[in-house]
């Protein structure tokens, strides 16, 4: 039986999730998606241990093998503006590349809906950039509905699709 597990991410942690955010970063280029920046651009072990150390980052295992990660906040005023405490915003959902398609994408979904359902919030949210249809699909597939649109203020920014979720 594969034994699927989620804990906070620490130190010992980022080379790992270097790669896997590398892994996912390389996905959405192929995808015509920059949100993350440009080919080539990808992520430092230093930016990744700078955001293990600031939010709280988790890593997912399978089998003690890390093949996913994210962060959990209890606001996003960047895209959502100011909102009651009702919501929780997860960012940089991210699976290793080679274990794709086994679920682990809606399993960490899945859990941040239980985690932000026992902080006796009832929405799980997040976003992503509108032209990335694949992912958009992804997430309604999941039963995320989008309920509105974030453009960036300066010249070229990003139209992003905002999702969310009843953990109920």
């Amino acid at each position: 039986m594969t034994q699927r597990i989620i804990r906070r991410a620490g130190e010992g942690d980022v080379p790992a999730l270097t790669q896997i955010r590398n892994d996912a970063h390389a996905k959405k280029v192929a995808c015509r998606d920059y949100a993350w920046g440009k080919e080539g651009d990808g992520f430092s072990e230093r930016w990744v241990r700078n955001n293990v150390s600031q939010k709280e980052v988790y890593v997912v295992e399978l089998d003690g093998i890390p093949v996913g990660t994210f962060s959990l906040d209890l606001e996003d005023e960047r895209h959502w503006g100011p909102q009651q405490p009702i919501a929780g915003y997860v960012h940089g959902l991210c699976v290793r590349s080679g274990f794709n398609g086994r679920g682990i994408g809606s399993f960490m979904l899945d859990w941040c809906a239980n985690t932000v359902s026992s902080l006796s919030r009832h929405l799980v949210r997040l976003d992503c950039a509108v032209h990335n249809a694949k992912l958009c699909a992804y997430y309604e597939s999941l039963g995320f509905i989008r309920v509105g649109l974030y453009p960036e203020s300066e010249p070229g920014g990003y139209v992003w699709s905002l999702y969310e979720k009843s953990t109920r």
